[in-house]
This record gives C-alpha cells, sequence and structure tokens, in this order.
C-alpha cells in the first residue's frame, strides 16, 4: 500500500495538476498572490460559462467569449477587452482556491490568478481575437507583445515567444476598439493581464528607502576579504533607510577568471562571520537586508533557470536574508528562446512565497527600454522596483518614465529610478522633484571607499548628499500631505 501511495504522489509531482483525468499542468503557475493582498475574490460556473471576481479585475466567460474589466473598484469595473476562442470551449473547472482557478477544456486550457493574470493555452492550433473597448494613452508593441496603459491602468497580451511560435493576423492599436488577432500554435501559451492589481500601499511605501552597499576586496591591513560596514556606521544608516542591499562586490566569493565576482553566481557568501554580524546589527537596527542575484546573467551563462532558485533558498535558509535584489529577469537579449515572461512571473511568484509577505523584493530591470520592457503583474511582487538605467530621456514627461519608470497606478509598487542620458538642463532636484510625483522612492549607494595597499582601512560612508536630503525632505512633506488627508 505504501509503495502504490508513493507512486502515486510520484506521478502527481511529475506531470503537475491532474484530477479526474483532466490535465492542466500547462496554465498552472508556482506563487501565491494572496501574499501581496491579491485574490479571487468570487467564482461562478454553470455549464462551461463562469465568472471570476479578483481584488482588480472580473473575467467573464460564455460561448467562446472572455471579456476582461479592469478596476479596484469590484462596482465600477470597465470593459478592456473582448478576447475570442475558436470552436467556443465548453470548460471544466479542475482546480480553485484563492490565488487561481483552473479550467480544461479538449481545444484550450485557463488558468485565471488572483493577481489579475490569466494563462491560455491553446491544444489545437487556433486562432485568438482581442477586441478592445478603451483607447490607451501609452501604446507599447513589440511584435504581437502589447502593453496598454492609460490614467486608470491597463492591460499586458504576452505571447510566450520562446515556446510552439504565433503569427499576427492583424493589430491595430489607436483607437478604442483597436484589434489584435493571432494565430496560435498549439501549446503556445499567452499571457494577459489586467493591472493594478492592487492598491497602493501609502503607509509601506513611507518605510521604503532603499540603499546599496558592499563588501570590502581584503585589500590593505587588516582588511580581510568580504569584510562589511561597522555596526556604527550600520546604525548610522537605519536612520535614514529601511532596506539595505549587499552587492556581489566583494561580498560573494570570487569565482570568474580575471579574480572577480561573477553576477551570474554562484552566490556563495566569503566571510560568513562578517555577514552574521552585518545581518543582526541590521536586523537590530531596524533594517532588511537583501542580497544580490540575477536571473538574467545566471541564464545568459547557463541557457536554463536550473539551480538559480535553490541558490537563493539556500541564503535564506542559511543566514535568513530578508529577500533579495534581482538585477534583471530573462527578457530578450536578441534570442527568441532568452525571452520568457511566463517564467520570469513564476519566478517571482516563488520568491514572494520564499520571503513572505514581510520579506523584500527589489527588483533592477536593468537597462531595458523597450516599448514592452514593464511587465505590471510581475513588478506588483516586488517592494520596488528599479527602471531607466541607460533609458535616455528629454524630459520626465517622456512617456517611458510616465508608464513604465512610473508603478503607481500601473503594478502598484514602489518607482526608483535610474535616470539615464539626458540633457544638462535637467538637474537632481528636476529628478528627485519627478520622482516624488509619482510616488516613487529614491535610492542611495553607500560604498565603501578602496584603500591603498598595503595600509589603510575600508571605510563605509555615513554622510547623504544635498539631493538625498532634498529626497527626504519632499518625502516627509508627501507623508504629512497624506497624513492629513487620511485624517479628514
Amino acid at each position: 500500500m505504501r509503495k502504490v501511495f508513493l507512486t502515486t504522489l510520484i506521478v502527481i509531482l511529475v506531470t503537475g495538476i491532474v484530477h479526474g483525468g483532466y490535465d492542466v499542468n500547462d496554465v498552472f503557475v508556482k506563487g501565491d498572490s494572496t501574499l501581496m493582498g491579491m485574490k479571487i475574490e468570487s467564482t461562478y460556473f454553470d455549464k462551461g460559462a463562469f465568472l471570476i471576481e479578483t481584488t482588480g479585475a472580473r473575467f467573464e466567460y460564455t460561448n467562446g467569449q472572455l471579456k476582461l474589466y479592469q478596476g479596484l473598484d469590484s462596482k465600477n469595473r470597465r470593459l478592456l477587452s473582448t478576447i475570442t476562442f475558436d470552436n467556443e470551449p465548453d470548460f471544466v473547472k479542475v482546480e480553485s482556491n484563492e490565488d487561481h482557478i483552473l479550467f480544461w477544456s479538449k481545444d484550450l486550457n485557463i488558468g485565471i490568478y488572483g493577481d489579475s493574470t490569466c494563462i491560455i493555452s491553446p491544444k489545437t492550433n487556433q486562432q485568438m481575437n482581442c477586441l478592445g473597448n478603451f483607447k490607451p494613452d501609452y501604446e507599447g508593441r513589440y511584435k504581437g507583445e502589447l502593453l496598454l496603459i492609460d490614467d486608470k491602468g491597463g492591460m499586458e497580451i504576452y505571447p510566450q515567444r520562446y515556446e510552439a511560435g504565433y503569427k499576427i493576423k492583424k493589430i491595430k492599436l489607436g483607437k478604442q476598439n483597436w484589434t489584435a488577432e493571432y494565430e496560435l500554435n498549439a501549446g503556445e501559451r499567452v499571457m494577459i493581464a489586467a493591472f493594478p492589481g492592487r492598491p497602493f500601499d501609502w503607509e509601506k511605501s513611507f518605510t521604503s528607502n532603499v540603499a546599496v552597499t558592499g563588501g570590502s576586496y581584503g585589500l590593505g591591513v587588516g582588511n580581510p576579504y568580504g569584510q562589511m560596514a561597522s555596526d556604527w556606521a550600520i546604525k548610522r544608516w537605519a536612520t535614514n533607510f529601511h532596506i539595505i542591499t549587499v552587492f556581489y562586490n566583494g561580498f560573494y566569493k570570487l569565482t570568474d577568471i580575471n579574480g572577480e565576482q561573477d553576477p551570474a553566481g554562484p552566490y556563495i557568501v566569503a566571510n560568513e562571520p562578517e555577514f552574521r554580524r552585518f545581518l543582526r546589527t541590521a536586523h537590530a537596527a531596524g533594517m532588511k537586508v537583501s542580497v544580490y542575484c540575477s536571473l538574467y546573467s545566471h541564464a545568459r551563462r547557463n541557457r536554463s533557470n536550473a539551480n538559480f532558485y535553490s541558490q537563493i533558498s539556500v541564503l535564506k535558509n542559511k543566514f535568513n536574508i530578508d529577500g533579495i535584489y534581482i538585477d534583471g529577469l530573462r527578457f530578450d537579449n536578441g534570442s527568441s528562446k532568452h525571452d520568457d515572461k511566463i517564467g520570469n512571473w513564476e519566478m517571482v511568484r516563488r520568491f514572494r512565497q520564499l520571503f513572505g509577505s514581510d520579506g523584500v523584493i527589489v527588483y533592477h530591470g536593468t537597462s531595458l527600454g523597450g516599448p514592452i520592457a514593464t511587465v505590471p503583474n510581475i513588478d506588483t511582487y516586488c517592494d520596488a522596483t528599479l527602471n531607466g538605467e541607460s533609458v535616455a530621456f528629454q524630459s520626465a514627461n517622456d512617456s517611458y518614465i510616465q508608464y513604465q519608470v512610473r508603478k503607481y497606478g500601473i503594478s502598484n509598487t514602489v518607482a526608483l529610478w535610474k535616470p539615464g542620458p539626458h540633457p544638462d538642463s535637467i538637474t537632481h532636484k528636476d529628478i528627485t522633484e519627478a520622482l516624488i510625483r509619482m510616488n516613487g522612492r529614491k535610492r542611495w549607494h553607500l560604498s565603501a571607499a578602496r584603500p591603498k595597499p598595503p595600509q589603510g582601512r575600508y571605510i563605509w560612508s555615513v554622510r547623504l548628499g544635498t539631493e538625498y536630503r532634498y529626497y527626504l525632505d519632499l518625502l516627509e512633506h508627501n507623508k504629512r500631505v497624506y497624513l492629513n488627508k487620511s485624517n479628514r
């Protein structure tokens, strides 16, 4: 009997979710949206038709048409798009919980998630037609991938670029009744999401000041490799910062042939006693600690996600870190096989599950400045997202800044901004004021000055620049305005 049970368990783990003979593993994605305050709020299902309410959207299906509504107010949601499938699939509900509902049909499977994401997986070659019902202010497009945003939110349509392949039959934007029509091959999954999937967390945003630091390189007398900031410096940092990110420089063991740390990993802490001291002091001072990792670099070197999640799990279990700083996910770098938006979404969902609702995920979008670089249903699992590196802009009103750097009303996470090339007439003060208008937050670097060997010691800065002090003044004013409105 025990042998039969174990065999059955292994089959379930290998094949995925199978209930009553209905395999919906192709639309099942690991993670838990409820940890970020997003969930399946209510459901109705009858004879193949369904109505599902999530925290930020409504999905209505009947007679081959899926209607997608968006809005955090469940009584005043607006229709974004009507999505039509071939053969009018007759769905069977296979699994239902607060995070997701999975449906099976002979032609098509669908998974709907509490973060207002829908995963569609056809089993036969067929058409999928999307008819719009709102005119976006921002229309990001790369091939058949669409990012459509206005002042109320919006939606994304992302066919998986690296899977079975798809053809664009017709895409016409620039109007309320925009159209996007696709010919999908069997196995070609599509991710569609409405956003924002959750309200903006004002209280948390006022405790989201991020600082970045690192370790030493072991140069000079009395500087062991992997030495970190002193307890005195850490306690000083805690007066202004809530999240401290430890970069890979001087922190992880040297692994690359040039004698430097590799952002792709492996992520092995160079000086464990020093890091444990750093963690104890930071936690005692009220700061959360996140450590560096890069799925982008890891996947480029390894051509897969293999071992990436497990390395971070080891760091979490070994040191009780609060979270991670992800320096890039798997996005296109010229090879369609590198792009994996559903895989990115799953990875961030899994990390949120690993670190819990009180954990920290800071995501840096590297230098992606393309029209669909932002994926709001991924961003929303993060505490803060850093965009803009190397992306040139002429003013703070450029569309990339307003609709991809800004997160308020889109993913409702906290926006960080690393400004790219811009005219000299745009000052640090201008950038700081624009960031506060976007309800974003400013990060700061707390780097150590390298000593000149063989003498000298590392000294970590505790001084704040004029621009950061100006930011703190604006943030305090912003907080007072919010509290005054809340108390009325």
